[in-house]
C-alpha cells in the first residue's frame, strides 16, 4: 500500500512539473487581461483600460482610436493571437486534472469496490473546480497580473495540498478495498504482493508518460507567451497608444 501511496506522491511532483517550468519562462505579466466572447480586455487596478472589442475596434480609456489599415491588421493579428493562446493557461491546469482521473482509474480499476474511492474522485473534482475557477472566476477567461509568480508560489501550494489529501485518501480507499477482497478469501498474500507490484508498475508508467506529455506542452505554451510578446511589442511600435498598457515583459 505504501509504495501506492508513493505512485501519488510522484504524481504531485510530475504534474507541478508544469508549474515549475511556467516559472522558468522568462515572461513577467504586467497587467490583467480578461476575455469575454470575442472581445479582449487589460485592467489597471481592477477597471478596465484597454478594450478590443468583438469588431476589433480598439479602445483606450473610453476613446476609440483611430486606426489605418497597417494598423489595423496588426491588431486584428495580435488580437487573434491572445484569444486563441492564452485559454492554453487553464488547458494546462485540465491537463493536470486529467492526470490526477487517470491515476485514479489504473488505481480503482484493480478492486471490486468502486465506491471505496467516491471520496478521492470527490477531492479531485473539486481541485477541479477550483483551478478552473482561477481562470473562469465569473464565465470570462482572466488572466491575472503577475501569473506565473502566482503560479511558482500560491497555486503550487495548493496544488501539492491537494494531492496529498488525494494520496490519503486513496491510501484510505485502497485498504477498505483490499480487506474486503481479503475478508472474502479472494486473495492469497502472495496474490497480493504481486497485485501490488504489476499496479506500481502501471502507475509509475502513466505517470511518467503523462508528466512528459505536460511538459511538452508548458514549454510550448511558454513559447506561446514569448511569441505574444515579441508581437504585443510589434502592435505597440505602430500604435504607440497601447503601449501605457503593456500586458507582457521579456
Amino acid at each position: 500500500m505504501k509504495k501506492l501511496v508513493l505512485a501519488f506522491t510522484v504524481l504531485a511532483a510530475s504534474v507541478s512539473a508544469a508549474t515549475v517550468q511556467a516559472k522558468s519562462c522568462p515572461v513577467d505579466v504586467q497587467h490583467e487581461v480578461r476575455i469575454a466572447g470575442d472581445q479582449v480586455s487589460v485592467y489597471e487596478a481592477g477597471q478596465p483600460k484597454l478594450l478590443i472589442d468583438e469588431n476589433n475596434n480598439v479602445f483606450v480609456n473610453g476613446k476609440q482610436l483611430d486606426l489605418n489599415d497597417m494598423q489595423q491588421r496588426a491588431l486584428d493579428a495580435y488580437s487573434e493571437s491572445v484569444k486563441e493562446n492564452l485559454p492554453k493557461m487553464a488547458d494546462l491546469a485540465k491537463d493536470g486534472v486529467g492526470v490526477a482521473n487517470d491515476v485514479l482509474d489504473e488505481v480503482s480499476a484493480d478492486f471490486d469496490s468502486k465506491e471505496s474511492f467516491a471520496k478521492v474522485q470527490s477531492l479531485i473534482d473539486e481541485y477541479a473546480a477550483k483551478a478552473n475557477d482561477k481562470f473562469y472566476p465569473e464565465g470570462e477567461f482572466v488572466m491575472p497580473k503577475d501569473l506565473f509568480d502566482e503560479m511558482d508560489t500560491s497555486w503550487k501550494a495548493e496544488f501539492e495540498q491537494a494531492l496529498k489529501h488525494v494520496s490519503m485518501e486513496s491510501a484510505s480507499a485502497m485498504f477498505a478495498a483490499l480487506s474486503a477482497e481479503m475478508k472474502d478469501g479472494d486473495l492469497s498474500f502472495s496474490e497480493l504482493q504481486t497485485k501490488f507490484s504489476d499496479l506500481k508498475a502501471r502507475l509509475e508508467a502513466r505517470i511518467r508518460s503523462r508528466s512528459s506529455e505536460m511538459a511538452v506542452k508548458a514549454n510550448d505554451l511558454c513559447d506561446s507567451m514569448k511569441g505574444l510578446a515579441q508581437e504585443e511589442q510589434e502592435v505597440q511600435k505602430v500604435i504607440p497608444e497601447l503601449k501605457d498598457y503593456q500586458v507582457f515583459e521579456i
